[in-house]
């Protein structure tokens, strides 16, 4: 009778510990359900404020509080005036916008949608009167 190499015992032992851990990798998963670890959809956070400047992969903004805001741009920005697509090139330094965004795993904030904010005249409700 022949004996088996002791590598081969220990590659095969091996194998047959490691085989029922593989099928929970292999299961198929429903269309809705989400994988392990994966981060779930999060509503967007809207912020608001003054350009300080923009670029095709970054803007940035000074909201309200003083405080500096960061966004990374990406193919996916999409910017906005009114209902009317722009390009991130018509946007300028001093324009007030609204930024809808999401957080990256490393903390930086993508921004979404960015919508040019025009300021509100207080004549627009006023009718005329002769």
């Amino acid at each position: 009778m022949k004996r088996i190499p002791r590598t081969w015992m220990v590659g095969l032992l091996a194998l047959g510990l490691a085989l029922p851990g593989l099928s929970q990798y292999t299961r198929r998963r429903s269309p809705g359900e989400a994988s392990p670890g994966a981060i779930p959809e999060e509503p967007l956070a809207t912020f608001s404020g003054a350009v300080q400047d923009i670029d095709k992969k970054i803007l940035r903004i000074k909201s309200e509080d003083s405080n500096t805001l960061q966004f990374v741009c990406s193919h996916k920005t999409q910017y906005f005036d009114g209902d009317k697509k722009i390009k991130g090139s018509d946007i300028k330094p001093g324009d007030r916008v609204s930024v809808d965004s999401k957080r990256f795993r490393n903390g930086e904030l993508e921004a979404i949608n960015v919508h040019v904010e025009h300021p509100k005249t207080e004549n627009a409700g006023a009718q005329k009167t002769s």
